[in-house]
């Protein structure tokens, strides 16, 4: 290297990296290391709650905000291990909504509403591919150090291509610094695929890009089965636990409640349950070209789903279409 360019890497105009010695690096704390809702989230995990529409995913958002919150266990099972306020945002459904899932369950729970350290953020819009909003979560997360931040869901929070890798990862990389910045774990409810059907999809099925599903520390999957809903867990640093089978139930108050019931080979397949969805919640009988509109799939999977639903006696075919004849569960 000649004079003149030793010269000039002598004065350079950039401020280099940070680093550190990795000894020098502060181990993780027993009581902290490793959870914050045991099998279900990790300790400050970013991560993706997903599933298809109508899946419960906000009401399993609530139950998971409320556990922590209060420091109940989960689904009344999972038990939270550094309870803590929580931040959580619900694009699509008004406060008043919000307020009665956390009011059915905290009465599930004997808890007073009241006591919740759950702050809803009322604001109408929150564009996260925006500066100014980008600046003032930061600062609500500054001012209340939340445990857990739920953002429901990631489609209402930007404007930008959910499919391109370069635009989503700035968004996903801003909630990464949130998380380092100020020790929060965060929660992102977000869709599936309408054609995402097949047994573990799991992170595949997210719809827009695959860094969506990457990004994560903890993911959690909801899918229609037979008795229920499927929930599958995946972790980045823990082993992933057993598929769990869970249902909606309605007494004494709305909850979602584990059930007895053993995951079977049916509930490991979801697809089915999409085409039986689809016809339990038509307001008449679908034709196949009807159900192929709606799923964006390929007409054999269709047929294939059909002979399963009506060989079980759950779906029957009329002059007009198919019909649903009962729902999962009641057998």
């Amino acid at each position: 290297m000649g004079p003149h360019m030793r010269s000039k890497a002598l004065h350079s105009p950039w401020t280099p990296l940070r680093t550190i010695r990795v000894g020098e690096v502060l181990p993780l704390g027993e009581s902290s290391a490793r959870w914050l809702i045991e099998e279900l989230w990790s300790a400050r995990a970013v991560g993706v709650l997903g599933g298809p529409p109508k899946s419960c995913k906000t009401w399993l958002a609530v139950d998971l905000a409320l556990s922590v919150a209060s420091g109940t266990k989960a689904l009344g099972r999972y038990s939270v291990r550094e309870p803590g306020p929580v931040l959580f945002f619900a694009a699509e459904d008004a406060l008043a909504l919000i307020r009665e899932r956390f009011e059915a369950l905290s009465s599930q729970r004997g808890l007073a509403l009241e006591t919740l350290e759950v702050l809803l953020v009322d604001v109408p819009v929150l564009r996260l591919d925006r500066e100014e909003d980008q600046n003032k979560l930061s600062e609500t997360l500054r001012l209340k150090r939340p445990k857990l931040l739920v953002l429901d869901p990631l489609v209402r929070l930007h404007a930008l291509e959910e499919n391109s890798a370069s635009e989503i990862s700035g968004l996903l990389s801003f909630l990464r610094h949130l998380e380092r910045k100020y020790e929060v774990a965060i929660l992102v409810v977000h869709h599936t695929r309408k054609s995402a059907g097949g047994a573990g999809q799991g992170g595949q099925g997210l719809r827009g890009s695959s860094d969506i599903h990457a990004w994560g520390d903890s993911n959690l999957y909801l899918r229609r089965a037979r008795d229920g809903l499927l929930l599958t867990v995946e972790h980045r640093s823990h082993p992933a636990p057993l598929p769990i089978l869970v249902r909606l139930e309605t007494k004494p108050l709305p909850h979602l409640e584990v059930s007895s019931k053993e995951v079977s080979e049916e509930s490991a397949d979801p697809f089915a349950e999409e085409v039986f969805w689809c016809l339990k919640n038509a307001p008449g009988p679908l034709r196949l070209e009807d159900l192929r509109q709606q799923l964006s799939v390929r007409k054999q999977r269709i047929v294939e789903a059909l002979r399963e639903l009506t060989d079980t006696g759950r779906v029957e075919r009329s002059q007009e279409g198919f019909v649903c004849l009962r729902s999962p569960g009641e057998d």
